[in-house]
């Protein structure tokens, strides 16, 4: 069992859990005045009411009526939900107080630590653990996923999540959709309903003449969603891979909320939030918010330049219906490449007069294959410099090679030097394994002479939020602007939730769009995935930032925090270095990065777990500017007997009420 640290925080963090230990039998605390005023939300008048989130009120099944007789829920930062039957009981979920009777069963609906932690100390006394067939694996045998993770965090394409326990939990028996499990001679029905995860189910039960759902993380609060990142995955049917399947299990989720409105329940008890009592509102209400969402989202989505219109269709269809149609924002307009800039691959190179070239990426072996060849022909005197638009592995593999053989000056700016310097440090998208010191060190804004072009460097958060821009002049001539791979003629690059695109004015993609505002009259954009060059006309970048304007108060709707950022940004708490090797004896320095999406100052606190043998110095608590950064320092100390491999530390987090246990991680890799 990690151990559990003590300090004036961390009673801080588990004060909650503490004061819902009342009796199986009686109905669950009353929640906060937010959450009450969600569970009595009523079905709204029209699809604009439903993205908005307004509501009325219903006219039956209020928040504080009795539950069935024989179910309790125990509120916590995930819910605990018991049955008793003939002096029995089940748990749902488990129990987030750690103080109620000892179950002889508990039902899992998914495999997440972040959640599965409320059942672990039942299992180890003892309870038998039913958990999703398709993700049993993740409970029994977490060692597996942590031991392969150490390569398959380097070019990672498949964007699926870490939060896997890290202790083992033994499953008894697993559950799939369609069987029927008898417990204390309670029918229980099992159906599969993946979405926030591919195999999570919900377990549905009859109980003094109500339909009771138990439905994981599917549905929370009057129709939202915990998040999206969690969601991101590849979409076989429109034949797109993980990282460009933005919120990929949407489709799936959307049928799995067919699936569950039509066994009809009378309530659904959530893995978070208060229990739903109109259950066909709320699931209506978050089928039409997703429909906002990703209508939105589609309409400026830049995978249509590469995936072409019939493929983005089939995913539309998934979601918005059989009958989707696509509001696209139109092509932009494609311009050849000057003379002087030479397409290599995923490269451009800059030619000077004098033969000396400028490289903007290297990705491939390939590219400096090119580069010899060019050489050898007498069009390539030199490669002076090299510019990285970004750190992903189709950008940078290739760097440490090209500096080598070219000795080119590495050129960055911003949060992406130390991603380009240290990549392993990182839980991010695409990472190479091939760390290249930048030699060329800037700040947003440094503008320099190279030859008879004048290049000015921009810190440049689209596609990813480590990403720059690179502003070229020629001389009398022409200008461009090497935007990586945040446009393309079709809109802007946001397909891989995990890339942390930020929704903030002077932010993210907004920050972007108002850096094209600022490019000179006719100023060329590149993409060096797009063979022409492009330039969007002003009312196009004008739809864009409106259509990111309108995406804010829509996710809002759909995601339950006072910033939807939370819900999009995986990486808003993360354990940074992500992987460290140390050896037994040492001791090693973590930092919590922690970035306040909310809209004001927040104090946020942490508690850090690690394997009990660890010593863990306690995280405490910061106080965060509004959409800003802070951190938190932790120590963690290896034992002098530890024995070689992965150990995880994870760090729980919480601000105000809301509370997310196990939520970052860091992979201490012991080694002799």
């Amino acid at each position: 069992m990690p151990a559990r640290l003590s300090s004036p925080r961390s009673a801080q963090l588990v004060l909650l859990t503490l004061s819902v230990c009342g009796l199986l039998l009686t109905p669950p605390l009353r929640p906060s005045a937010a959450s009450e005023n969600n569970a009595r939300l009523a079905p709204v008048r029209n699809a604009a009411d439903i993205a908005a989130g307004e509501s009325g009120k219903p006219e039956a099944a209020r928040a504080d009526d009795p539950l069935p007789s024989g179910l309790g829920v125990v509120p916590g930062p995930v819910n605990g939900a018991f049955i008793e039957r003939g002096g029995k009981s089940l748990a749902v979920y488990g129990d987030p107080s750690g103080r109620r009777p000892l179950p002889d069963t508990v039902l899992l609906t998914e495999a997440r630590r972040d959640v599965t932690w409320a059942a672990r100390n039942l299992a180890e006394r003892g309870a038998s653990i039913v958990a999703p067939e398709k993700e049993a694996e993740l409970l029994s045998h977490p060692e597996k996923f942590w031991a392969e993770l150490r390569e398959k965090r380097f070019h990672d394409y498949a964007q699926q999540t870490t939060k896997v326990p890290i202790e083992p939990i033994p499953v008894s028996r697993t559950a799939k959709g369609g069987e029927t499990l008898t417990w204390a001679g309670l029918p229980i029905r099992v159906i599969d309903t993946p979405g926030y995860t591919r195999g999570a189910v919900s377990f549905l039960v009859e109980l003094d003449g109500k339909k009771v759902a138990f439905t994981g993380d599917l549905i929370r609060d009057d129709g939202k969603l915990q998040d999206l990142f969690s969601l991101q995955d590849a979409i076989p049917e429109a034949k797109i891979g993980g990282y460009h399947g933005w919120a990929g299990r949407l489709g799936d989720l959307m049928a799995s909320l067919e699936r569950l409105a039509a066994e009809e329940p009378d309530l659904l008890v959530p893995l978070r939030g208060p229990v739903i009592r109109d259950p066909a509102a709320a699931i209506a209400r978050l089928r039409t918010r997703i429909r906002a969402v990703y209508a939105n989202y589609l309409s400026i989505d830049a995978l249509r330049w590469y995936f072409k219109d019939e493929h983005i269709r089939v995913k539309a269809r998934r979601v918005l219906g059989p009958e989707a149609q696509v509001d696209w924002m139109p092509m932009a307009e494609t311009v050849p490449l000057p003379g002087t800039i030479i397409p290599i691959s995923n490269a451009r190179l800059i030619l000077s007069v004098d033969r000396s070239g400028f490289l903007i990426d290297c990705g491939s072996m390939g590219i400096i294959e090119q580069l010899r060849k060019m050489r050898a022909a007498g069009t390539l005197g030199s490669v002076e410099h090299v510019f990285v638009t970004h750190y992903h592995d189709d950008h940078t593999d290739a760097l440490p090679a090209l500096v080598a053989e070219f000795g080119a000056r590495v050129h960055a700016c911003g949060s992406l030097i130390d991603l380009i310097e240290h990549p392993g440090d990182y839980r991010l998208p695409c990472l190479t394994r091939n760390p290249t010191p930048v030699t060329g060190k800037h700040r947003d804004g440094d503008t320099w002479r190279w030859k008879e072009y004048e290049l000015t460097i921009l810190d440049h958060p689209g596609q990813t939020l480590h990403h720059n821009a690179l502003l070229v002049r020629r001389d009398a001539d022409w200008s461009a602007c090497f935007v990586g791979d945040s446009f393309t003629p079709c809109g802007i690059d946001d397909y891989c939730l995990q890339n942390r695109n930020f929704i903030h004015e002077g932010q993210g993609l907004l920050r972007c769009l108002d850096q094209l505002d600022t490019l000179p009259g006719g100023c060329l954009i590149l993409n060096q995935h797009v063979e022409p060059a492009f330039r969007f006309s002003s009312a196009q970048r004008a739809r864009m930032r409106e259509t990111l304007r309108q995406r804010i108060p829509l996710l809002a709707a759909l995601l339950p925090f006072d910033d939807p950022n939370y819900g999009l940004d995986g990486s808003w708490a993360a354990l940074h270095p992500y992987w460290i090797a140390v050896r037994p004896g040492e001791s090693v320095e973590l930092a919590l990065r922690i970035t306040n999406h909310s809209p004001r100052e927040r104090t946020f606190r942490a508690v850090a777990r690690g394997p009990a043998a660890f010593a863990l110095s306690s995280a405490g608590s910061v106080r965060i500017p509004r959409h800003s950064e802070g951190s938190l320092p932790i120590t963690v100390r290896v034992p002098p007997d530890a024995a070689p491999g992965p150990r995880v530390i994870v760090a729980d987090v919480g601000w105000d009420e809301t509370e997310l246990r196990e939520w970052a991680e860091a992979v201490l890799e012991v080694v002799p």
